[in-house]
């Protein structure tokens, strides 16, 4: 059974906190060297496009309580130049204020890796510093035009370097022929380690251009599978309907016996 912590919303920090106290966090911390947050940044939109810089840094002062390594954030944009969205978005005030290293995944070398067992990937390009790091996703909820949902499995397209996935955008070439299998295979190479979800106003219709609901939630969880089920019954779909999550369960994740926390 896969358990996900479902927060209610009061503030970042203690809410951030309490979801991921729940998810046992601490031990999952602990002796790491390398904690790489992951939030959505997919361009210099304001939440609830982006992940708010209020959660990041949150996510950020709970890892430096537990963890003695280094504390980094990373992207890899959507759209534009990652240095410029990190500027629109309030994370380059924010870093530069906390002592905090901003790694763009585009400009980091990276390493190609294979496996049989992807569906459309059979070799792909990651950056080489997330491959040993503890990663955690932290995603807006948001809809989207291709998955039904985007939470914490399809913010690790944000590893894939532009140089060699751009087309139209930053990261075209992942959404041909099919998104769905695509997420399936990025996060089949690179699962996120822990999930932390802000789901405290949600991007409802589009991904880019919808419109915000008030959730008031914060999920945490270490399986993707189940953090993203959950996370997208909060937007009323039925996992089950959603591709990428019916390719992963079971592989990459179970979204079939979930037990949430609540608090």
């Amino acid at each position: 059974m896969s358990e996900v912590s479902k927060v209610r919303f009061g503030d970042y920090p203690a809410s951030v906190a309490k979801a991921m106290d729940l998810a046992g966090a601490p031990a999952l911390l602990s002796e790491r060297e390398l904690v790489i947050i992951k939030p959505n940044l997919t361009n210099s939109s304001p939440p609830p496009v982006t992940t708010p810089v209020a959660a990041a840094e949150a996510v950020y002062d709970y890892c430096a309580a537990h963890c003695d390594g280094e504390i980094v954030i990373a992207e890899g944009c959507g759209s534009g130049n990652t240095a410029d969205v990190y500027r629109a978005t309030g994370y380059a005030e924010m870093a530069e204020r906390r002592g905090i290293r901003l790694i763009d995944f585009d400009d980091e070398p990276t390493v190609e890796l294979s496996r049989d067992d992807a569906l459309e990937f059979k070799t792909l390009h990651l950056p080489k510093i997330a491959l040993d790091a503890f990663i955690i996703s932290l995603p807006i909820l948001k809809d989207h035009s291709f998955t039904g949902t985007t939470v914490a499995m399809k913010n690790m397209f944000g590893l894939a370097p532009k140089r060699i996935y751009s087309g139209s955008w930053n990261k075209s070439k992942l959404h041909s022929p099919s998104t769905d299998r695509s997420v399936y295979d990025v996060c089949l190479y690179r699962s996120p380690d822990l999930c932390v979800v802000d789901a405290v106003v949600a991007l409802t219709g589009m991904h880019l251009a919808g419109e915000p609901e008030e959730i008031g939630l914060i999920l945490a969880g270490t399986d993707p599978v189940a953090v993203d089920a959950a996370a997208s019954r909060l937007l009323g779909h039925d996992p089950a309907d959603l591709e990428y999550l019916a390719l992963a369960n079971g592989k990459l994740g179970d979204m079939d016996s979930i037990q949430l926390l609540e608090a």
